[in-house]
């Protein structure tokens, strides 16, 4: 089958400036045309730490500080909020080392 895409000028420039692929999702407009839109890169800042939690990750940069956990319910021997509070002191910990160490 062909379909003709439409997708942004900055895409087509980089599709034409390198040899990488774009990731991202086509939405059909009609049986034969659709939309191509481009997925968000995101990209690590200059001079970010991080540290692994058993359940998520911590990272401290020069603007900001991020904290992401994720508990399974049924995970075994896991009191999910007890974990919350253990990594979160782990965290703030690892937080408090960069910061002072800046």
């Amino acid at each position: 089958m062909t379909i003709t895409l439409q997708i942004s000028d900055a895409v087509y420039a980089s599709l034409l400036s390198g040899n990488a692929r774009i990731q991202g999702s086509i939405g059909l407009v009609s049986p034969t045309e659709g939309n191509f839109n481009a997925h968000r890169r995101v990209r690590e800042r200059p001079g970010t730490k991080y540290i692994k939690l058993p359940h998520g990750r911590v990272s401290v940069n020069t603007e900001d500080v991020r904290l992401t956990l994720r508990v399974g319910l049924m995970e075994a021997n896991i009191v999910p909020s007890q974990a919350i509070v253990d990594e979160s002191c782990q965290a703030g910990d690892f937080v408090d080392l960069v910061l002072d160490g800046e």
